[in-house]
């Protein structure tokens, strides 16, 4: 799918397709990472700066927290 990613959530039924990015940023998070591991990794792989891409990582993991596919223990998203 072309670094695309869909999600099923067995809850709901529902499914959520991610972009690149948040593909990555879900490929990132299967093992507990800090916010600033994952934007530092985002950041070597895509030209952006550090604020776009922190409030872009914040606004991803807040709705994946939102819909109850991410958690966060410890200050670190998990799946």
């Amino acid at each position: 799918m072309g670094g695309e990613v869909v999600i099923l959530d067995l809850k709901s039924g529902v499914y959520y397709g991610l972009d690149e990015v948040g593909a990555l940023i879900w490929s990132l998070i299967e093992h507990p990472k800090s916010p600033l591991a994952i934007r530092d990794a985002i950041m070597a792989d895509y030209d952006t700066d550090v604020l776009t891409c922190e409030r872009d990582i914040r606004a991803f993991l807040d709705r994946m927290q939102a819909i109850g596919l991410v958690e966060v223990v410890n200050g670190s998203p998990v799946q």
